[in-house]
């Protein structure tokens, strides 16, 4: 009997291993199939993704990556131009330099991510979740930052010419030196955020809240609205000291 269930137990140990041998590797072609086509889920392109990082593949142009989970991961200087990373999670990502000129990141999470000197023309980033990002010299011509939430991300040297950014939110955004010429910034809000240099000229700044902002350091504001600002957008009670020191000084030179 005991003989009877050893050999059994051998048995099946062999049935097992030889499907565990035969389970076929998914090849890299299969990998690029499945970012590339709506049949799989997003558990399936995430991984698909991450073996691809592992075999040292950069260029993942066009490629469907919609809902994919890629927090802290390491991804500079990738190419992702019209691919769709609307809803992903991108926590902490490191994407400085990475190309991704015309893609989808509507509702996506690039909380702390890293997009120093990427390029994200033309780029769609609805209601997506900036904060404490870090996007210096950051470029976001004609891109879509509608409804993003930004609160402390670095724009330092950024280029938003043309972008759209109604009801924007940068609130406490270092935006030093970037561009926002022509840009439609309906509704955006700038309250503490460090505007020196921005620049201005030709902007919609319609319904734009500027509170505790030290907008008169930026430049390309018109006449009429520096003189409305100075009504509206004062230092109040809760700025900083140094902030109420730097309006008054430029108060005294005009």
């Amino acid at each position: 009997m005991p003989i009877v269930l050893l050999s059994l137990i051998v048995a099946i140990s062999g049935i097992t291993l030889s499907q565990v041998i035969l389970r076929p590797v998914p090849s890299v072609e299969a990998d690029f199939w499945l970012i590339h086509h709506d049949d799989a889920d997003r558990s399936q392109r995430t991984e698909a993704v991450l073996r691809l990082l592992e075999a040292n593949n950069t260029k993942w142009a066009g490629a469907n990556l919609k809902g994919v989970k890629l927090s802290g991961r390491q991804l500079d200087i990738v190419d992702l131009t019209h691919a769709d990373l609307s809803e992903s999670l991108l926590i902490g990502t490191k994407l400085a330099g990475a190309t991704l000129d015309h893609s989808i990141l509507d509702a996506s999470d690039l909380q702390e991510a890293e997009l120093t000197g990427a390029s994200l023309n033309e780029v769609s980033l609805l209601r997506c979740n900036l904060n404490n990002a870090k996007l210096e010299l950051t470029s976001f011509f004609q891109a879509s930052l509608e409804q993003v939430t930004a609160d402390h991300a670095d724009f330092s040297g950024a280029d938003l010419s043309e972008s759209h950014c109604m009801m924007a939110n940068f609130t406490n955004a270092n935006l030093t030196d970037a561009e926002f010429h022509y840009a439609n910034l309906e509704a955006t809000v700038f309250q503490g955020a460090k505007l020196t240099n921005v620049n201005f000229q030709g902007a919609l700044l319609l319904d734009t809240d500027f509170s505790n902002a030290n907008w008169w350091r930026a430049i390309g504001i018109e006449t009429a609205l520096v003189e409305d600002f100075k009504n509206r957008f004062a230092p109040d009670a809760n700025a900083p000291q140094t902030l109420i020191d730097d309006y008054k000084a430029w108060l005294k030179q005009q």
